[in-house]
């Protein structure tokens, strides 16, 4: 009996939310499809129903990851009195350092997507524009101050970067997060 469309669309669902985890905490190039599938609970040979490639899963899985984290991003900053310090404070955290599986897919994926396959960088380009703008709006920024959050949004995906980077050391770490929301924090006022 042929499976209805609205489970086709849940597993397909399940799926990109699995591959968005695994992705940004192990990487694109360590996940194989078997291995993702068995995450979700499916079977290997499933996934070409809902999948052309993994190319085609990747970009879409970082383009969803994405989604979620600028969605989270903007209901922390509608709740706060200061939107910017609650955003800074919210992404350049220990938290999120150490959660690579439930955050920004620009911090984690960002460099492996430069050197990913065409459809996987063309998505994360759109994904980083989107960010970018989605950041302007919630931190209602004029127009003549959009490019202030392109700066923002480098400087918060680079301070997590170094604070991954260097979590070997745990105080350098922390201080990298903690000097680091200080000066996004003050140059984005």
């Amino acid at each position: 009996m042929p499976l209805s469309k609205e489970h086709k669309a849940q597993t397909r669902e399940r799926i990109l939310k699995e591959a968005g985890a695994l992705f940004r905490r192990d990487g694109v190039e360590a996940v194989s499809v078997p291995a993702l599938m068995k995450q979700a609970g499916l079977t290997h040979g499933g996934f070409y129903a809902h999948f052309a490639s993994k190319d085609a899963l990747v970009a879409e899985a970082l383009a969803e990851a994405q989604e979620r984290s600028s969605e989270f991003l903007q209901g922390v900053a509608r709740h706060a009195k200061d939107p910017v310090a609650a955003v800074v404070d919210t992404y350049v955290s220990a938290v999120h350092r150490d959660r690579p599986e439930g955050g920004c897919a620009v911090a984690t994926l960002g460099s492996e997507a430069a050197r990913g396959e065409t459809e996987t960088k063309r998505s994360m380009g759109r994904e980083v524009r989107r960010t970018v703008e989605r950041l302007a709006e919630t931190l209602k920024l004029p127009e003549s101050r959009h490019d202030d959050a392109i700066a923002l949004f480098a400087g918060m995906v680079g301070a997590l970067v170094l604070a991954r980077a260097s979590a070997g050391d745990a105080a350098f770490s922390d201080h990298v997060l903690e000097v680091c929301r200080d000066r996004m924090k003050s140059l984005a006022r």
